[in-house]
């Protein structure tokens, strides 16, 4: 079996947590609350993962989602759930991919056919999927540093420049808290501390289980922390007006001019994203390679095939970015990811825990 180290986990969740989420305004409904939902989100993500992600994985240290869901679900219910989370997987990889394509010809290739960036992009996941899980977390491993750099000298750079102004996150919660609790649940949970639920299929491979829990959840509250603050830098660079942009930290950047020589930071950004995008579209594509596998007993590189296949298809089903926006807050976050991330877990984690008394009890 392939196995991760203690630092791979912990730079796989925090570049996969940060993603490109520290870029954009999430709960931007919260207006300058924004940053306020934010920190509601994280809390309530940090209690589903300690109390309802972490205790499936330590019930069965060495099992993954699939095999978990087959022994305590029943053979037929645990295969179509986990067939389920083979499609869930498959469909946020989708969501990465087609995003990091429509950036692509945004910023970079404007004239490239979408379908052959698309290609590209799943081919390159691909590869590092096939590769297998070790090389794909080595590869975390060495991206961490330098991405953690970039955001360091982004973010003192804007510090110093003299646009971001503290003031403009005042006045705290204008309207009550209300509207931020609704900014917040459950839209920025599913968006992006939800998540986590993915590591259900990575666990079983790290080398230290004892240390599992206490990395994991060291990685979440610095990747969440790290987005709380990020948003707060966004509302307090452009205000709470900052929704109206594409990528707000961008455009934040982009007003950078100190000495007449610091300036244009930009390109800087682009990279940030497209690293973030890349890991989570591969993470996802991973996972569901890895379930695929699983549940049809079939060897890793054979499934990677139908699920490439699929990735690539779900892609061009999107007649443009932003029905795929518009799908994914108008459903996604609020009906369909909470299912996979929330209830099913937690049903998950209940059946586990009364199967474990009722067999004590019986002893």
């Amino acid at each position: 079996m392939e196995k991760i180290s203690h630092y791979q986990l912990a730079s796989g969740i925090i570049l996969f947590q940060i993603g490109s989420s520290s870029l954009f305004l999430l709960a931007s409904n919260a207006k300058q609350d924004a940053w306020i939902a934010t920190s509601i989100a994280m809390i309530a993500g940090f209690c589903l993962l300690l109390f309802v992600t972490l205790p499936i994985q330590k019930m069965e240290p060495g099992k993954n989602l699939v095999q978990i869901l087959q022994t305590y679900m029943g053979k037929y219910a645990g295969a179509i759930i986990a067939a389920a989370y083979i499609l869930y997987f498959s469909y946020k990889s989708i969501r990465n991919v087609r995003e990091f394509g429509d950036l692509m010809i945004v910023y970079l290739l404007p004239n490239t056919p979408l379908s052959v960036i698309l290609l590209i992009l799943v081919f390159l996941s691909g590869y590092a999927v096939y590769q297998g899980l070790e090389v794909f977390f080595r590869i975390t491993e060495f991206l961490l540093p330098i991405v953690v750099f970039i955001y360091a000298a982004l973010i003192l750079t804007l510090l110093s420049s003299g646009i971001v102004h503290f003031e403009r996150l005042e006045p705290l919660l204008e309207h009550g808290i209300k509207p931020v609790f609704d900014a917040a649940i459950p839209e920025v949970i599913s968006f992006p501390f939800g998540e986590m639920v993915v590591l259900l299929m990575f666990w079983s491979h790290y080398n230290n289980k004892p240390n599992m829990s206490r990395v994991t959840l060291a990685s979440y509250l610095f990747s969440g922390v790290f987005i709380i603050f990020t948003n707060m830098i966004i509302l307090a660079s452009l205000s709470a007006t900052s929704f109206l942009i594409a990528i707000p930290f961008m455009m934040g950047t982009s007003f950078i001019q100190i000495a007449g020589i610091i300036e244009r930071m930009d390109p800087f950004v682009a990279i940030l994203l497209f690293t973030g995008v890349f890991i989570k579209q591969t993470t996802y594509f991973l996972a569901a390679v890895l379930a695929c596998s699983e549940l049809f007993k079939m060897k890793r590189r054979k499934a990677l095939i139908p699920i490439g296949a699929l990735i690539f298809i779900g892609c061009l089903l999107f007649r443009s970015h932003m029905e795929q926006v518009w799908t994914g807050f108008k459903y996604n976050v609020v009906f369909h990811f909470p299912i996979f991330q929330i209830w099913i877990p937690a049903a998950l984690v209940l059946v586990m825990l009364l199967k474990k008394y009722f067999k004590r009890a019986r002893i």
